[in-house]
């Protein structure tokens, strides 16, 4: 039998702020410029977060927003975290990171920053994320290589921007960027209603040539793409290559049907192996369940992220969810590789933790033909 959940959340993303100089349509947070700061976690209690991270063995923590950037004492947060030994991670849109900010950085020590790239012109990246953002995001991850740090990128997929993946991709090429890693939109925040999801006419021929072209060796950077569910085979690899008859090309993305035992069990991360803390203190077992009432597994400011961690009714429910109780067309699913897909996208799509994952191709696609 697997591991229900870890001992401690192996990965933390910590959101520091709910502001952001940006608001996209697809934001998981919801963060806009607007946002009141006053429930903001402080120096102090942030500094006993990482203090119990630390010591219950915590291998990684992200620091994101909203964008971190904002908070007028970003940098003095980030000296909090450099007597830790867990790996450091800064995500941000770039916009904010000037020269200056660029050469204070170096006296940090973290891992990576990752930038958002949505597009490979302002086109397309300021339709998602705003007039002028393209620009600057540029500028900011040019003064972060002018500085020699360790920047990849992000992009985020959705129905907008998916035909100008494959130019995003030569775009970071021709930056220089070693890591670009495509986070695929979930039906959350601002996009809970789930229209900009991708859909099988636009997404099944760009990825038979997106895997083509790995096979090639055309794509010459790290490139991975993360959907939101953590299936052991990702139907957004599976369905298009099937209907191709190109499953051998999974093997490019690092996966393998015959790996597949008959043990099946709820796939989903979160709580697990993972959680996810807001900008207040609220825990969530990831990212894309911040601000969903029913996920939410305590407050930090109450009890202690270990106590949560260890003692949370939330995290209980979601580690004890078997794959025999989910309702709609999840329950009668025959592929035994599938894990039911992601539990947030399964509540804002069906209203119910145990409901089907609407977004999977094999669910009829219901937002293309």
């Amino acid at each position: 039998m697997p591991i229900k959940f870890y001992s401690s959340p192996s990965l933390v993303d910590i959101s520091l702020t709910k502001r952001c100089n940006l608001r996209c349509s697809y934001c998981y947070a919801s963060a806009e410029p607007e946002v009141d700061k006053n429930d903001e976690l402080t120096l102090c209690e942030l500094s006993a977060l990482f203090n119990n991270l630390d010591d219950i063995n915590t291998h990684r923590i992200s620091l994101s927003g909203g964008e971190p950037f904002v908070r007028e004492d970003f940098f003095d947060i980030l000296s909090l975290t450099q007597k830790h030994k867990f790996a450091k991670i800064i995500n941000s849109n770039g916009m904010l990171i000037k020269e200056d900010e660029a050469k204070k950085l170096r006296n940090f020590d973290f891992d990576r920053i990752c930038v958002t790239i949505d597009g490979s012109n302002s086109v397309v990246h300021d339709f998602l994320r705003g007039d002028g953002s393209f620009e600057e995001t540029i500028e900011g991850i040019l003064h972060l290589q002018k500085n020699r740090l360790p920047v990849s990128t992000l992009y985020t997929l959705t129905n907008d921007n998916v035909n100008d993946l494959i130019n995003t991709i030569k775009l970071n090429e021709s930056l220089g960027i070693e890591y670009m890693s495509v986070m695929v939109m979930c039906p959350t925040g601002r996009a809970s209603e789930g229209k900009n999801l991708l859909t099988h006419d636009v997404w099944y021929p760009l990825f038979l040539r997106l895997s083509e072209m790995k096979a090639n060796g055309e794509v010459k950077l790290n490139f991975k793409i993360v959907p939101p569910n953590e299936s052991r085979i990702f139907w957004l690899f599976y369905y298009p290559l099937k209907h191709y008859d190109r499953l051998d090309l999974l093997s490019t993305w690092n996966q393998n049907l015959e790996d597949i035992n008959i043990d099946r069990d709820i796939s989903c991360q979160a709580g697990k192996t993972a959680c996810s803390i807001a900008h207040n203190g609220d825990v969530y077992g990831c990212d894309l369940m911040m601000g969903i009432g029913d996920f939410k597994a305590g407050n930090i400011r109450e009890l202690s992220i270990i106590d949560i961690w260890k003692h949370s009714p939330v995290f209980a429910k979601l580690r004890d969810l078997q794959f025999s109780e989910l309702k709609g067309k999840c329950s009668s699913c025959q592929n035994m590789w599938c894990g039911g897909g992601c539990r947030s996208s399964a509540f804002n799509l069906a209203n119910d933790i145990l409901g089907s994952d609407d977004s999977c191709f094999e669910q009829g696609d219901p937002h293309g033909d």
